[in-house]
């Protein structure tokens, strides 16, 4: 079976992936809810080892859409 040649250019480091997506949905993001994302069961963050560090596709990282989360206030009755 032929492997194929994976591009390290096109990974990067967990705290770029959360600057990336920062800059992008305007709110911080931290570099632990990347390596969530990684874990994740559907539409996992695909990944690389490179020595001791995990890097994450930047392909994968731009297409991720991060809701925010909607705080809903209790009334007391």
């Amino acid at each position: 079976m032929v492997k194929k040649i994976i591009a390290l250019s096109d990974y990067i480091t967990a705290s770029d992936a959360a600057q990336l997506l920062s800059l992008k949905h305007g709110r911080p993001i931290s570099a632990k809810y990347i390596r969530l994302l990684a874990k994740r069961v559907s539409n996992p963050v695909r990944t690389q080892q490179k020595g001791d560090r995990l890097l994450y596709c930047r392909e994968d990282l731009e297409q991720v859409v991060i809701k925010k989360k909607s705080l809903r206030l209790k009334q007391k009755l």
